[in-house]
């Protein structure tokens, strides 16, 4: 099998890339899951209860741009 230089493979790694943004989104559904359950539980609240579905939404996001944008070539 003969490479082309200017066209060279790129292996495994936007497969990996597009698996990391799929990971992501369902990271981004279970922060904001938990962001809408914890706000209106009735208990007792702390302020992780406030902090806890937006940390987890935020780092979501962050892997789906990074996981689909570097899997897809769109920057």
């Amino acid at each position: 099998m003969h490479i082309d230089p200017n066209h060279p493979d790129p292996g495994w790694a936007p497969f990996f890339l597009a698996l990391l943004g799929l990971a992501g989104c369902v990271i981004v559904g279970a922060g904001a899951y938990l962001t809408f359950v914890l706000w209106r539980a009735r208990h007792e609240k702390k302020w992780g209860d406030y902090a806890i579905g937006p940390v987890f939404l935020v780092i979501g996001l962050v892997m789906v741009v990074v996981g689909f944008g570097f899997g897809f070539h769109l920057f």
